[in-house]
């Protein structure tokens, strides 16, 4: 297992399972979104997974929306204050051909399913899958409590699926 996913492992914020599944979504360039308060370690995660994503494939690290014209494998968008957050994760899951890693906070709410209904409408993202990490707090301790795959289908219902 990648070392940036396995110090997660090691320090019981998740399963060895958990961390062969995320490692596994990024290896099949398919998108990851975490989630939850800061409180609950959601950057560092974000972090290490961007290294991960970095290391194997192209990227960009999205500061704009004119990032996501770039030739790349991966998006790597931080929480980003000046923009319309929504709408730029929403563009970036649009792009064919492209995954991406990012973040869902209270201070940089994103509806995914909302986000890939208008990708639908407009044609895209069909098939491609978006993996939440749902980060939490447990007895003050920050854990991955759970992960859902969302994929948008050829009749643009998205399917759930709980890890």
């Amino acid at each position: 297992m990648n070392p940036m996913i396995q110090k997660f492992v090691d320090q019981k914020f998740m399963t060895q399972d958990q961390g062969e599944y995320i490692e596994a979504a990024i290896m099949n360039k398919e998108s990851i979104v975490v989630s939850g308060h800061r409180s609950a370690g959601i950057r560092p995660l974000m972090a290490s997974l961007m290294a991960v994503a970095k290391k194997e494939f192209s990227n960009v690290q999205v500061k704009g929306f004119e990032d996501l014209e770039k030739e790349v494998e991966f998006f790597l968008i931080p929480g980003l204050d000046n923009l319309d957050f929504e709408k730029l994760v929403g563009d970036a899951i649009g792009v064919e051909g492209t995954a991406l890693v990012s973040l869902k906070e209270p201070e940089h709410p994103v509806s995914l399913m909302k986000v890939m209904k208008a990708n639908y409408k407009a044609g895209k993202a069909v098939g491609k899958k978006i993996h939440t990490l749902e980060c939490i707090k447990v007895d003050d301790v920050p854990v991955l409590d759970k992960i859902t795959m969302m994929v948008l289908n050829e009749k643009g219902k998205i399917e759930k699926t709980d890890f």
